[in-house]
């Protein structure tokens, strides 16, 4: 008796397990998709214009298999219906499993509220127009100066809420024209983007301060020769040295590509304004008529840490 007690509690144990395991949902992965496929027999023409016989699969459901004819009945994944012939497909498969390729490409962190500084190089495309005003000496000038520095970029500054950025700047020049050139101010970038990918675009906004030391030849009435009663002058070439100090607005586009740990590479383009407050010549007793105005572009190259 004991037995057949036995053997009744270890049926019904089976069957509690076996109906827990019928209200079990299946775990189905979420990178598998499963499908019937049946493999259609089709052709085409390649490059050359010969004609391809090849095989494609067909994702959907098989809705009936006759046996005896080898007829298909097929439903498409856009709702389609189809009947194919035993000779129109070579094989065809239940619940087949496809592993469902990830595209989402991973998006690295971005500074929110942390501290920046920013370090690389720039180079810039400087005119200054002189506007001169020829007078009883100076006859003509050669219009102004013109420069192309090469510097060193640093900044430093916070982020807020990470759209924001205001900090600080500055540039020596490691190449130029003139002479102890300096550019320093205020630095603040808006970023615009919606943060999707790990690219980042902003607009950088400067308020800076300029100085730099150049030449500029002017022609001078300074060369005369008598000849007999008559009297002759002709012009010559001279140098003079400028000193000119301005202060600068620029407004451009940055690209900033995140890395990890909130690293990023940057480029920017900019448009310059320079708004010249002081430009005096050196060593010398008459002073040109010139009213200087100037404006510029600006391509950087930063590594933000």
């Amino acid at each position: 008796m004991k037995k057949i007690l036995l053997i009744i509690n270890l049926i019904l144990l089976c069957s509690i397990l076996q109906a827990q395991s019928d209200t079990i949902a299946p775990v189905v992965d979420a990178n598998v998709e499963i499908y019937d496929v049946v493999a259609v027999h089709k052709q085409g023409t390649d490059g050359r214009g010969r004609v391809r016989h090849y095989v494609s699969e067909i994702k959907g459901e098989i809705i009936n298999y006759d046996e005896t004819t080898g007829v298909l009945t097929f439903k498409g994944l856009d709702g389609r219906m189809f009947s194919f012939q035993s000779e129109d497909y070579k094989y065809f498969e239940y619940n087949k499993e496809f592993v469902k390729k990830n595209k989402q490409k991973e998006i690295n962190s971005r500074k929110e509220d942390e501290f920046e500084i920013s370090a690389g190089f720039r180079t810039t495309f400087i005119n200054f127009n002189d506007n001169f005003s020829a007078s009883d000496y100076y006859l003509n000038s050669n219009g102004g100066t013109t420069d192309l520095p090469i510097a060193l970029f640093v900044s430093a500054g916070k982020y807020f809420g990470r759209t924001h950025y205001l900090g600080i700047n500055g540039e020596i020049a490691l190449y130029s024209y003139g002479q102890n050139y300096l550019s320093a101010g205020l630095r603040y970038c808006y970023q615009y983007d919606a943060h999707k990918s790990n690219v980042a675009y902003y607009l950088p906004v400067e308020l800076n301060f300029f100085k730099s030391n150049y030449s500029q030849s002017f022609q001078v009435n300074d060369t005369t020769f008598y000849d007999g009663g008559n009297s002759f002058s002709y012009p010559s070439d001279e140098d003079l040295e400028l000193s000119i100090s301005a202060a600068s607005l620029s407004l451009g586009q940055g690209f900033s590509f995140i890395m990890k740990n909130k690293n990023a590479v940057a480029v920017e383009i900019a448009l310059i304004k320079y708004f010249p407050f002081n430009a005096t010549y050196t060593a010398i007793q008459e002073s040109p008529n010139v009213q200087f105005a100037g404006s510029g572009m600006r391509l950087s190259v930063t590594l933000n840490l």
